[in-house]
C-alpha cells in the first residue's frame, strides 16, 4: 500500500504494468519515426536524384527525332544509299481530349478530316488519335501534299516531326550488297543490316512538359527540351558502281539468253579481297522491296551453297603441285575411267586422253586425272588444303546469311569420296567461298577474307577508320599460284574455255559443270560455271560466274565463259589495264567458220576439216547443237571449234521434247536454242530481226527433230 502525507489526501502512483504500456507506446512512436525518417533520407538523398528523374520523366513527353543514317557509297564516293528528311503526322490524345473537353474540337470530325487528306481509314484514324499513350503516330512519312494538308487543318494535338526515309538513288543496282532499311530505319538485308549500329546512328528527341492533367504547360520559365539525334557513319565500299553495272548487265543478258532460272557473278581485285561487284539473278528494286517475293532478296553468292563442278579442279591443282604430288609435264594415265572401291568414275565425255602431261589433263578438264590427283594427296592432306583455302567455312565476308558448303567429315570420307570430290562432286561449296580461292591463285597463294567495307567516314566526310581484310595468309606458295595460273591460260588457249578469250590479255580460267542435288538426289538440272583471272602474269581481276539451269546446252564453257568474257573485256577498259600482248592474225589465213549445227559428230568433223579448222566436242550426244565460234565468224586457220553435242531437253517415254519459249531472241539466238532442244527451225519473216511468234507455241510437247516455224519482225514493227 502506498503511505499518504499528514493532511493530504492519499493519492495512488501508477503500477508496473502501466508504466510498461506507456513505455511501449513511446517505443512504438520513436521506431515510426525512425522508419519515418529512413524513409524521407532513403527518398530524398539515396533515391533522390532517380526519382526527380522519373517524375521529370513523367511530366516530359517525348517525341523521337530519328537519326539521319549514314549513307553507303562507292569505291569513288558515288551515292548509293542515302537518306531525305520527311514528314511524319504523330498525336499528343491528352492534349487532343482536353482541347475536346474545352470544345476546340471534335475527335470524330478530326479523325474524318484526317483520313480524307491522309488517304486513311477513318476509323483507324479514330483508333489511333483516341490509344491511352502520350505519343502517337498517325502516319509516318507522308508526301509534302499530306504534311500541308494537315498544317492546314491546324488540328489541336496532332503535330508533324521530321523522320528519315532511306533512298537508293540507282534502283535495283547492287540490291543484293546494299540490302534495305525498315520504315524504324532499321537495317534488315544486306550491308544495311550487317552493319547497322554504325549506319544508324544515335535517335534524339523533343520533350514537352505537361501538368497531372495531361495539359501542355506553356509559361515562359518552361521550356521543351531538344535532344539532336547523332547521325550514322558513312559507308565507303569495295563495290565500283560502274562494275557492278557491267556484270549484272552481262548476268541478265546471260539468264534471258540461256533461258536460266537465275546466277550469280562475283568479281574481287585479288590485290586487296575487295569485292569489285557482286551480282544476282533474280534481283529486286530495295525501295519497293516488299513488292517482291522474299527468295529475291536471297543474297545467292554467300547464302547458296552448289556443287562447284570442275571449276573446283582449280583447288585440287594448287594442292597437287603445291605438295610436289605433280608437275606441269608429269604425265598421267587417261583411259578414260577410274575404278575406285569397286565404283567406276569416268569423264564428262565418257573418252579418255591416254597417256598425257598434267597440264593437258588440266585444259581439258579430265576427271581421271583430277580423281587421281586427290587420291596422290591423301585424306589429311587434302583436307588439309580444304581448311586453307575455307572450304566448308565462313570466308567472313561482310554480309549476313553467309551458309559454309558442305564437306564430308573426314573421317567418314571414302577413297570414293576423295576421288570424286577431286573434280568438285560430292561437296558442295558458295560462289564467295570460290571467289576466294581464284584470287588467292591470282595474288600470288596470298588468301585474304573477301570484303565490301573500304574505309568509314565521318559527316564531314573525314576517314574515322580504314577496313583491312581479316585474314590474310599464305595458302600456297607463290611459284605454285603461277603454275597454276599457267595451267588456266592452256583452258582458254587450248582448252574448254576459249570462249572466254579477250583480244590482247592473257586470260586464264576453269570451266564447271555440275548437276544439281535436291532432296539428296542428284537431279538433270545443271549449273555452268567459269572462273578466272586476267592478265594471268600479274592479274587485276578475279572472276566467277554461275549460270543456274540454263535452258539447252548448259556447259559452263558454253554458258558461263562468255559472261565471264564480256564482263573483263569491258572493266579492263574502264580500269585502264593495258593490253599483255599484241594480237597478230595473217588475213590470208583467216578462213570463214562454217555451220556446223545438226550434223552428225562424223559430218561436222569432215566439214571442218575441209574448211581448214580442227573440231573438239562437249557433250556425248549425237549430234551437232550449238558451235564455237558462230557459223560465218572468220577464224585463223587451223584454229579449233568447239562443238557442244548433247541437249539438256530430254525426251519423254515417247520421245517428245519441250518446245522452248524463242521470243526476243535473234535469228543465231533461236537457231541454237531449238537445235539444243533437238528441234528444227523454219524461219520467216525479217531474219535480221528478232522472234515474235513461233508455231508450235513454247512449252507444247512435240516429237524430237519437228520443225518449228518462227516470224521474225525487226524490233521497230514488233
Amino acid at each position: 500500500m502506498g503511505r499518504t502525507a499528514p493532511g493530504f489526501p492519499a493519492v495512488r502512483m501508477p503500477g508496473m504494468g502501466l508504466r510498461r504500456r506507456i513505455l511501449l507506446v513511446f517505443l512504438v512512436f520513436t521506431l515510426a519515426l525512425a522508419v519515418l525518417a529512413g524513409r524521407l533520407v532513403t527518398i530524398q538523398v539515396v533515391r533522390g536524384e532517380a526519382l526527380r528523374q522519373k517524375a521529370l520523366d513523367m511530366r516530359l513527353w517525348q517525341v523521337p527525332v530519328q537519326a539521319r543514317r549514314g549513307d553507303i557509297v562507292d569505291r569513288n564516293g558515288r551515292p548509293l544509299a542515302t537518306s531525305t528528311d520527311v514528314d511524319t503526322v504523330y498525336v499528343a490524345p491528352a492534349e487532343l481530349q482536353e482541347a475536346a473537353r474545352k470544345g476546340q474540337v471534335d475527335i470524330e470530325q478530326a479523325a474524318r478530316d484526317l483520313a480524307r487528306v491522309l488517304h486513311m481509314d477513318p476509323q483507324e484514324v479514330y483508333e489511333r488519335l483516341t490509344v491511352p499513350h502520350a505519343f502517337w503516330y498517325v502516319k509516318r512519312r507522308v508526301t509534302d501534299a499530306e504534311s500541308r494538308a494537315v498544317r492546314q487543318l491546324d488540328i489541336p494535338g496532332v503535330h508533324i516531326t521530321q523522320e528519315a526515309r532511306r533512298f537508293y538513288p540507282r534502283g535495283g543496282l547492287a540490291a543484293h550488297v546494299l540490302g534495305f532499311a525498315g520504315v524504324d530505319n532499321q537495317g534488315l538485308e544486306g550491308i544495311e543490316a550487317y552493319y547497322d549500329e554504325k549506319l544508324s546512328g544515335k535517335d534524339g528527341y523533343i520533350a514537352t512538359e505537361y501538368d497531372a492533367l495531361g495539359r501542355p504547360i506553356r509559361l515562359p520559365t518552361v521550356q521543351a527540351r531538344y535532344v539532336r539525334p547523332v547521325p550514322g557513319l558513312t559507308l565507303r565500299l569495295t563495290i565500283d558502281e560502274t562494275i557492278q553495272y557491267i556484270a549484272e548487265r552481262e548476268l541478265e543478258r546471260a539468264v534471258i539468253q540461256h533461258g536460266a532460272k537465275g546466277g550469280v557473278i562475283v568479281v574481287m581485285d585479288p590485290r586487296t579481297g575487295g569485292i569489285l561487284a557482286l551480282a544476282s539473278r533474280p534481283t529486286y528494286d530495295p525501295n519497293r522491296f516488299g513488292d517482291f517475293p522474299r527468295q529475291n532478296w536471297r543474297i545467292k553468292p554467300v547464302a547458296d551453297a552448289f556443287p562447284p563442278g570442275s571449276i573446283f579442279k582449280i583447288i585440287t591443282g594448287s594442292a597437287a603441285v603445291d605438295a610436289g604430288r605433280v608437275t606441269p609435264d608429269t604425265i598421267v594415265d587417261d583411259p578414260g575411267f577410274l575404278t575406285v572401291g569397286g565404283e567406276t568414275i569416268s569423264n564428262w565425255n565418257q573418252a579418255g586422253l591416254g597417256s598425257v602431261p598434267f597440264r593437258e589433263g588440266f585444259a581439258h578438264s579430265s576427271n581421271v586425272v583430277f580423281g587421281k590427283m586427290a587420291l596422290a594427296l591423301g585424306k589429311p592432306l587434302f583436307y588439309q588444303y580444304l581448311d586453307r583455302f575455307h572450304i566448308g567455312q565462313l570466308t567472313g565476308i561482310d554480309l549476313p546469311g553467309e551458309a559454309t558448303g558442305i564437306v564430308p567429315p573426314m573421317d567418314q570420307a571414302t577413297p570414293l569420296d576423295l576421288a570424286i570430290m577431286g573434280f568438285g562432286q560430292t561437296l558442295t561449296t558458295t560462289p564467295i567461298q570460290m571467289a576466294a580461292a581464284v584470287a588467292a591463285v591470282a595474288n600470288d597463294g596470298m588468301w585474304q577474307t573477301p570484303h565490301l567495307a573500304q574505309a568509314w567516314l565521318d559527316p564531314e566526310g573525314q576517314v574515322v577508320e580504314e577496313v583491312e581484310p581479316a585474314e590474310r595468309r599464305q595458302v600456297i606458295k607463290p611459284e605454285t599460284a603461277r603454275t597454276i595460273r599457267e595451267l588456266m591460260r592452256g583452258v582458254v588457249e587450248q582448252g574448254t574455255g576459249s570462249r572466254a578469250r579477250i583480244p590482247g590479255y592473257d586470260v586464264g580460267g576453269k570451266t564447271g559443270t555440275a548437276n544439281k542435288v535436291e532432296e539428296g538426289r542428284v537431279v538433270q538440272k545443271y549449273i555452268g560455271s567459269f572462273a578466272g583471272l586476267v592478265p594471268v602474269e600479274e592479274p587485276r581481276l578475279a572472276i566467277v560466274v554461275s549460270i543456274d539451269e540454263p535452258s539447252g546446252i548448259y556447259y559452263g564453257g558454253y554458258v558461263a565463259a562468255p559472261v565471264f568474257q564480256a564482263v573483263a573485256r569491258d572493266v579492263l577498259r574502264y580500269l585502264g589495264v593495258p593490253p599483255t600482248r599484241e594480237e597478230r592474225t595473217d588475213p590470208k589465213r583467216l578462213r570463214q567458220v562454217p555451220n556446223l549445227m545438226n550434223l552428225t559428230r562424223q559430218e561436222a568433223r569432215q566439214r571442218a576439216q575441209a574448211a581448214g579448222f580442227e573440231v573438239t566436242f562437249e557433250g556425248g550426244g549425237p549430234r551437232v547443237v550449238g558451235q564455237f565460234p558462230a557459223a560465218g565468224a572468220q577464224l585463223e586457220q587451223g584454229s579449233t571449234i568447239i562443238l557442244y553435242t548433247e541437249a539438256a531437253f530430254r525426251q519423254d517415254e515417247e520421245g517428245r521434247v519441250t518446245v522452248p519459249d524463242l521470243r526476243g531472241l535473234d535469228y543465231a539466238a533461236a537457231a541454237e536454242r531449238l537445235a539444243a532442244a533437238g528441234l528444227q527451225m523454219e524461219a520467216r519473216g525479217d531474219r535480221e530481226g528478232v522472234a515474235a511468234g513461233q508455231q508450235p507455241a513454247a512449252g507444247t510437247r512435240v516429237p524430237i527433230g519437228s520443225v518449228v516455224t518462227v516470224i521474225f519482225r525487226a524490233p521497230a514493227s514488233r
